[in-house]
């Protein structure tokens, strides 16, 4: 193959540059031809060839292996590359095969003459390694992978909302580097993630490390570090239900254990967290602290933590969402040390006791250990300084680190594909020629006055689309001061106090009539059906039975729609007054539908009495059970009136589940 060729001949080892620096004062006459190729050290036969052509001494220059000429020139090398670190700081990196298909269809679609490969419509292996080697700050690399929150969540209006913030708090305070705090949350696994690179036989296909199971069990740690070098005793959260004294061992001193069974951080741990830190940050009136920290729920929505730090002389100061990666001190520089370390640990610990695995009750010594080998002044103020916090830098950031924020930035759509080939036709104001089957090279070459289509042309930058605002409930995060009273009071008011909906859910009364959410028989005219209708007295004790011999002699016998209880489902209950009714009580309620003409049952329970006005919950009955009723998973309250109340139900037994059998 070409690219694996080796010069075994010191021809065309000259320069350009000394070439074209020999020409030029060979033709103002400043030095001769033989002077000239000894000065610059380019050979006499080829400097005295190239003298004799008709061309400029940078065309001159250049070197040409016999026939074969460069398909693109510097100028469209240089597009390439520009197009390609443009799309990669966009974070949408062309792969190999990528930039291959790119530079064929630059060719094509420009009329340039080339000896790429029709078939595959690709550019040659060989030319794109030749590319690289004359383009040396180009390498193929792995990427890492970044989500498209922290893409465009981390842009210029965020950045600068943040450090207006900040430095508003530093003009009014004046905060050394003593008393600006960051805290952080990082999790310790029994198994490492990503384990370190070891030595190992060359082309061996797969190497494997000692791991103590495929998944390991999750030990949050809070982190908290000064600007000038100070580090708060970290708290580590075990997911265990209670303390055990094997979890302090090789802890860092004064260091904090609690448990949750989930081992994350809850919102009363974080404010036991707090409690540590003020202890040991020590802000009073004349030197109060600032707190740099994320928006995680348990920090923002913490109540009792933001009234806390509002009297103890503590000013919070709250990141902007998914730009934790850029702006926060722990992350830039201590959390990769930490768990680099920690992973050095666990390995360490496995080759000295083999035949055991890393547990829980381990996680205290190793990472006490990864913990006073991190925990390092250099990397405490390398963090605040390259977040431009301490010192206070709002311009640290170059501007390719907004690049990715660019793709929704745009309001302008992409070039659609569709479209690409008019685009072609407007530049080229002529139509494209056939493909052709044989040869490679067009027959007509490029001409110099033609514009030519440039690589975004070709294929076009990623570019969002504009998007309508839509319509959301959801409370999102932004920067703020936590401890400004503004603030606190608009928390205090949406997470203080819970809303409970007066109707969670709307009844809706079907056209057909229903007793307790069952079909009912509807009364037939014209038949001396006898029904019965069981009614207890709480007067005399006895059930008393009605009978009604027609529909006719029925006391609501006007309205059509009324209806009646099916022979085998009955429901006992007993009329009342509203001085009967009591809370807790359960009463058979009958509301009717006027626009339908119909009415229905329901079964309820009392809450509280108001004169006329009854508050009930109502229950729905379980699976069309016999008798057997549930309240719903939303509660589904409401007022009732006392004439909709037909009685109370005193018969009924308490089953599982929060099921209730009414006898």
């Amino acid at each position: 193959m070409v690219r694996k060729y080796k010069r075994k001949s010191t021809q065309h080892s000259w320069s350009e540059e000394g070439m074209k620096n020999a020409i030029s004062d060979c033709k103002a006459g400043n030095l001769s031809v033989a002077m000239a190729a000894k000065t610059y050290d380019v050979p006499l036969t080829t400097l005295y060839r190239k003298m004799k052509l008709n061309s400029s001494a940078e065309e001159a220059s250049q070197k040409k292996l016999g026939r074969y000429r460069p398909t693109f020139t510097k100028e469209q090398e240089q597009q390439l590359r520009d197009y390609i670190l443009l799309m990669e700081k966009r974070l949408f990196g062309l792969s190999m095969r990528d930039f291959r298909s790119l530079a064929y269809q630059y060719a094509e679609l420009n009329r340039i003459p080339h000896s790429f490969c029709k078939k595959t419509a690709l550019a040659g292996e060989d030319w794109v390694s030749n590319f690289l080697k004359r383009n040396p700050e180009i390498s193929l690399r792995l990427p890492e992978k970044t989500s498209a929150a922290r893409a465009t969540a981390f842009n210029r209006p965020n950045v600068a909302n943040f450090f207006a913030l900040l430095g508003e708090l530093m003009d009014k305070y004046h905060f050394t580097a003593s008393q600006i705090y960051n805290c952080d949350e990082t999790g310790l696994s029994t198994v490492p993630n990503k384990p370190s690179k070891i030595l190992s036989l060359k082309g061996k296909k797969q190497i494997g490390s000692l791991s103590s199971a495929e998944r390991g069990t999750l030990v949050t740690a809070e982190i908290c570090v000064s600007a000038s070098g100070h580090y708060i005793p970290p708290l580590l959260i075990f997911p265990r239900v209670r303390l055990n004294p094997l979890f302090d061992v090789g802890l860092p001193p004064d260091s904090v254990v609690v448990c949750h069974p989930s081992g994350w951080m809850q919102t009363d741990i974080f404010v036991v967290w707090f409690k540590h830190f003020v202890r040991y940050a020590k802000p009073t009136n004349t030197d109060p602290v600032l707190l740099i920290m994320d928006g995680h729920a348990t920090h923002t929505k913490n109540i009792e933590m933001m009234e806390l730090a509002k009297s103890t002389n503590v000013h919070i100061l709250i990141l902007p969402p998914h730009t934790s990666h850029r702006l926060q001190p722990l992350d830039v520089s201590y959390m990769f040390p930490l768990s680099a370390f920690y992973e050095q640990e666990v390995r360490a610990w496995q080759r000295n006791h083999p035949g055991k695995v890393v547990t829980i009750h381990n996680v205290g010594a190793l990472f006490g250990k990864a913990y006073q080998r991190a925990s390092t002044q250099q990397n405490a103020t390398s963090g605040f300084q390259n977040t431009g916090i301490f010192p206070y830098n709002p311009h640290i950031f170059p501007d390719d680190l907004f690049e990715p924020s660019e793709t929704t930035n745009r309001e302008l759509p992409p070039t659609p594909p569709a479209a690409l080939e008019n685009l072609i036709q407007e530049v080229n104001n002529t139509t494209p020629p056939p493909a052709a089957t044989t040869s490679s090279i067009p027959d007509k070459p490029q001409s110099k006055s033609q514009k030519l289509l440039a690589p975004e042309e070709i294929l076009p930058i990623p570019k969002a689309d504009v998007q309508l605002k839509q319509r959301t409930n959801r409370n999102r995060g932004k920067t703020m001061i936590l401890t400004s009273t503004p603030n606190m009071e608009e928390i205090k008011e949406k997470h203080s106090t819970p809303k409970i909906p007066t109707k969670a859910v709307k009844r809706k009364i079907s056209s057909s009539p229903k007793i307790n959410n069952c079909p009912v028989k509807r009364k037939q005219e014209n038949k001396n059906t006898e029904k019965k209708v069981f009614v207890e007295s709480d007067l005399s004790g006895s059930n008393e039975t009605i009978s009604y011999a027609d529909s006719s002699e029925s006391p609501d016998a006007e309205n059509e729609s009324e209806l009646s209880f099916e022979e085998d489902r009955p429901l006992h209950y007993s009329t009342v007054s509203v001085a009967d009714i009591h809370p807790n009580d359960y009463v058979l309620i009958d509301l009717q539908d006027e626009a339908k003409k119909t009415k229905k049952r329901f079964v309820a329970q009392v809450m509280c009495a108001k004169k006329n006005r009854i508050n009930v919950k109502f229950m729905r009955e379980y699976r069309q059970s016999k008798n057997i009723y549930v309240f719903p998973a939303i509660p589904d309250e409401s007022e009732v009136f006392l004439n909709e109340i037909i009685g109370r139900l005193h018969s009924y037994e308490l089953l599982r589940y929060g099921k209730i059998k009414f006898l």
